[in-house]
């Protein structure tokens, strides 16, 4: 059956991400400097209910602070935003290169991401916004394969109708599990694994 959409994850496919620029910032505001370094920073911290949609920008600020030994100010809010952006990296242009071509063959290119709510700016103008799917929206995280079934009925596709890529091989494997086409990026070699499955 011929593909009728792709769906690329966002980081780590379409742009490389760091949590970096905000470990520092956390670190610099830590009072307990060595219980930050010992805890590994902010990459021991608990993401999940801010990806589904289960607190706000606020409290995920507040909770942050927490699990850091920061003191929380209303103030920190626009600084870790700044922060969390900072680590937002360029469009692979191996990524915009594909994306151009299915664009031409008429394949619809879609946006599927455990995304930090704050950060849904970073990949507007990619796609159409009613094409990215994003984990707070849906309340649900990859590799859980509901939120590729929600995706589907969306979609309205089949998934043999469907190309998803992402940068972690269990999210791959889940929406494999349901029939859907995977591939695993690797930016060197993205185009010619989307023609495996797409003539360009």
């Amino acid at each position: 059956m011929a593909i009728k959409f792709c769906v690329f994850d966002v980081g780590q496919v379409c742009y490389p991400y760091s949590l970096d620029p905000l470990n520092h910032l956390m670190r610099k505001m830590s009072l307990k400097k060595g219980n930050f370094d010992t805890k590994g920073g902010v990459k021991s911290f608990n993401y999940n209910p801010f990806m589904k949609g289960e607190i706000d920008f606020s409290q995920f600020c507040k909770d942050l602070c927490s699990h850091c030994e920061a003191d929380y100010a209303k103030d920190f809010d626009a600084l870790i935003n700044e922060a969390m952006h900072k680590g937002v990296g360029d469009f692979y242009p191996e990524t915009l290169a594909i994306i151009s071509e299915l664009q031409l063959k008429g394949i619809e290119v879609c946006l599927l991401s455990n995304a930090l709510p704050n950060l849904f700016d970073t990949a507007q103008g990619l796609v159409t916004d009613d094409k990215i799917f994003v984990s707070y929206k849906l309340s649900l995280l990859k590799p859980d394969v509901e939120i590729y079934r929600k995706v589907l009925k969306s979609l309205k596709a089949k998934p043999e109708e469907v190309i998803f890529i992402d940068d972690k091989l269990k999210n791959v494997e889940a929406a494999k599990s349901i029939g859907i086409n995977g591939i695993v990026f690797d930016k060197d070699k993205i185009a010619d694994d989307v023609r495996m499955f797409v003539n360009c």
